[in-house]
């Protein structure tokens, strides 16, 4: 305690350690929530951006399963990646069961019969592949690149992909993109549901 000059009061002034000890505290808890939103803002999960592998990992022709977002990354022959939603859109809309679309194995005596009958309706991506994507509850079956054989209607939906600047696929989960297959065109545009 001290004695302010001139008024008879004394002062009650708080021990240095407390200062000191808040001040601290303060700075910890400044550098923790900046840690934290460093590492939440590069894990992708504020963007619904998906980090996989090196582009190179994946050979042209070839389909993954990212089943952490239930998506399929396709490397095209050509080169070019699609992200395919691995559930369509009859499924998306009946919550009480839901089918997956899954590729079908090429040891399945259905697929000779499947690719005879749908070469005409295949996309120019997949022309010549042996893959096709199918739901077993409702039989719809889909090209390499996600487009319906089996008749006119939805598309698997897509998510855009893009290689960042360390040579990694990028897949933007936060953005679906939805197609339909009509008379008119393989890939026409409509609206997510």
């Amino acid at each position: 305690m001290t004695r302010v000059p001139g008024e008879g009061v004394e002062n009650a002034r708080p021990p240095v350690f407390l200062g000191c000890f808040t001040a601290v505290a303060f700075l910890v808890l400044v550098f923790g929530l900046g840690a934290f939103l460093i590492v939440f803002l590069e894990s992708g999960a504020d963007t619904g951006k998906v980090r996989l592998e090196d582009a190179e990992a994946y050979a042209p022709g070839t389909v993954d399963f990212v089943g952490e977002e239930n998506l399929y990354l396709v490397r095209l022959p050509g080169g070019d990646f699609l992200a395919l939603s691995d559930l369509d859109a009859t499924n998306r809309a009946r919550p009480e069961r839901r089918c997956r679309v899954a590729p079908l194995p090429v040891t399945d005596s259905r697929l000779p019969d499947i690719l005879e009958r749908y070469a005409g309706r295949m996309s120019a991506a997949a022309t010549g592949t042996t893959l096709v994507f199918r739901e077993e509850c409702d039989g719809a079956t889909y090209d390499l690149t996600g487009l319906r054989l089996d008749a006119e209607g939805r598309n698997l939906d897509r998510y855009p992909v893009s290689i960042d600047t360390a040579g990694h696929v990028v897949v933007d989960t936060s953005k679906r993109e939805c197609t339909e297959r009509r008379e008119t065109g393989q890939y026409i545009g409509v609206k997510c549901q």
